[in-house]
Formats: structure tokens, sequence, C-alpha cells
């Protein structure tokens, strides 16, 4: 073979080479910009929002109404499929969904309907809305605040074990002190010194700028009669003398309600004649499970909403309250 013959091939086959890499080149970067066309008209998804799991979930149905919160919220199907909703759409919540995962973080989800499908929210992306009047002081002028849990634990009080198969509670019952002019310390100071001789004990008092515990809610109490007692955690209301007050002092019984059923792995779920259900007043007791006859904090609720909002106030808008603080915890 002569030498020009030889460069001649060799030309020939640099083109080709050349020809190809640039074939390949053209073909990757058309794939980049299908993808990318893909990827933010939201028909591929976010590979690492990707990895929704419902199996260890535990569900109870709703029916509330709430805004998306957040700039940028992202959405799930159940195969983990994701796309993004802009702040302030409104959603129709059916359920929640405790204990799911969402890329192995365990999350509480809100579940609604669009377009046909059904899809799943982080609960700290929404923003519920109230109907209740004082509710919506509690949302709006309080922006959902709350005190912080502080401890102050007597240990003079029993310590027996719940009475279930777990030896956890099943949900939480609401007192209130029946006194119009007492303070938590002079009620804690008589529950204290009385303890012996009436044996009557609760786990936490709650006023407008305090939650304070004064026993282990991993034990029962001894509030709310021997139907109740090795069930429930218990906790009592102070009376408050005025609107900022009183709003102040539901916001901190609704937070502490739903911190102690997040640690406790319960639902929002009001009780029921059956005996489901993780809130209850002492009335409902009285009504549903029996072995006590008091019908707390029905009447110091009705009757300082009415004076201090012009409203009324019951266990229903309560279950609602507690829900709010419960999608953010």
């Amino acid at each position: 073979m002569t030498i020009k013959k030889h460069l001649s091939r060799r030309k020939r086959h640099q083109k080709s080479v050349y020809l190809n890499i640039s074939v390949l080149v053209i073909s990757f970067a058309a794939l980049i910009i299908i993808f990318s066309k893909l990827f933010f008209s939201g028909i591929i998804t976010h590979a690492l929002d990707q990895g929704l799991d419902l199996s260890s979930a535990s569900n109870y149905t709703t029916s509330q109404t709430a805004t998306v919160s957040s700039t940028k919220a992202n959405i799930y199907t159940k195969n983990g499929s994701s796309t993004s909703l802009p702040k302030d759409t409104e959603l129709s919540i059916d359920a929640y969904y405790y204990k799911a995962k969402i890329n192995e973080k365990e999350v509480t989800l809100a579940e609604f309907d669009m377009n046909g499908e059904t899809y799943y929210i982080d609960t700290k992306d929404i923003s519920l809305q109230q109907t209740n009047a004082i509710n919506q002081y509690i949302a709006g002028t309080l922006t959902y605040s709350h005190s912080e849990i502080t401890d102050s634990i007597e240990k003079s009080f029993e310590q027996s074990a719940y009475k279930t198969s777990d030896g956890k509670p099943l949900g939480i019952i609401i007192h209130d002190t029946g006194v119009d002019d007492s303070t938590t310390q002079s009620e804690v100071n008589y529950m204290v010194q009385n303890y012996d001789n009436e044996g009557i004990f609760v786990h936490s008092f709650i006023d407008d700028a305090t939650i304070l515990r004064i026993a282990d809610e991993n034990y029962e109490a001894q509030g709310a009669g021997a139907k109740a007692n090795p069930y429930y955690i218990q906790f009592e209301l102070t009376h408050e003398t005025s609107q900022d007050g009183f709003a102040k002092q539901l916001a901190n019984a609704a937070y502490y309600t739903a911190y102690m059923l997040k640690k406790y792995d319960l639902p929002v779920t009001l009780g029921q004649e059956n005996g489901n259900g993780t809130i209850w007043t002492h009335e409902m007791v009285s009504n549903y499970l029996g072995g006590t006859d008091h019908v707390d904090p029905t009447d110091y609720w009705s009757e300082s909403a009415n004076d201090y909002f012009d409203c009324d106030y019951d266990v229903e808008d309560f279950v609602e309250l507690v829900q709010a603080y419960y999608n953010t915890l």
C-alpha cells in the first residue's frame, strides 16, 4: 500500500470517528433537553422526592379544609411519584396518615383528591382553616404560639402502669378545676396536700402561661374514675378571666394534647360512646364510660367562650385545634 493511500484511508477513518462522536453528543444533548422538559412539566418526577412508604402507617378519616403554606410543597401518589403545588392552593383533607415515611423519614401525611387522583402531602406544608372564632383568634392573632412544657414532678403520687396491652395510654382526658379565682400553683398545692386523704391527681395543669407536668404520663393518674384512670393521660385547666388568657390557655392545652398523642403514636380523634377515640372531656367519660358523674370542662368552655368571644366552644372545636398543632410536630 502506498503512503498516499494509507493517509487517505486514515483520514476517512478519522472522519467516521468524528461523525460518530458528533452523533452521540447531539443525541445526548437532545435527551437532556427532552428530560428537562419532562422534569419541569412534572411528567418525570424528582428522584429525591420518591420513596413514599405507607406500609407502617395508621390512618383516620377527617373532613377539613387546608391551604398549602409552603412556597413549594411536594405532593405524592401512592406509587411514590411526586409533583409540587404552589402556595395557597386549597385542599379538602379526607384523612391523615401518621407514622408514614418519605425517604425513610417519619412524617404525618394529609390525604386529598385532585383531578381524580389521590395525593398525600406532609402536614407541615399545610395550614388548616379554622371554623370556630376562638380557634381563628389562636391561628391569626396568636399565630399558634404556645408555652413550653415544664416539669415539677411530685414523687408522692402512686405510679401504676396503664391497663393496656402495651402499657401505653389510649388518649387524654380534659378537666377544669371548677374554681374561678385559683391559680395553677394553688391548685397543685391543694392536690399534693390532700392526696393522702383523697387519692386524686392529674398529670398536668395548664393555664394561659404554663404547661406544668406534676406526674409522669407513662403511669396512670387518678382523676376520672376507675373506668378511665387506667387508660388515659389527664390534665386540669384553671379558670381564665380574660379573652386573651382564655385563648392562650386553649392553645397551650391543644399543644399539650397534640404533643402527647404524637409521643404515644395516637391519632387525633374524638372519644366515642363505644370507647374509641383519643380526646375526651370528663363529661364524656361520665356519659360514655361511667364510673364518675363530673361534667367538666363543658360549662367552663361554653361560658368563657360566650363571655369573651360571643360564641360557643366545645370538644369538637378543640379537636380541630389539636389537629393544627399535631400537624406541625
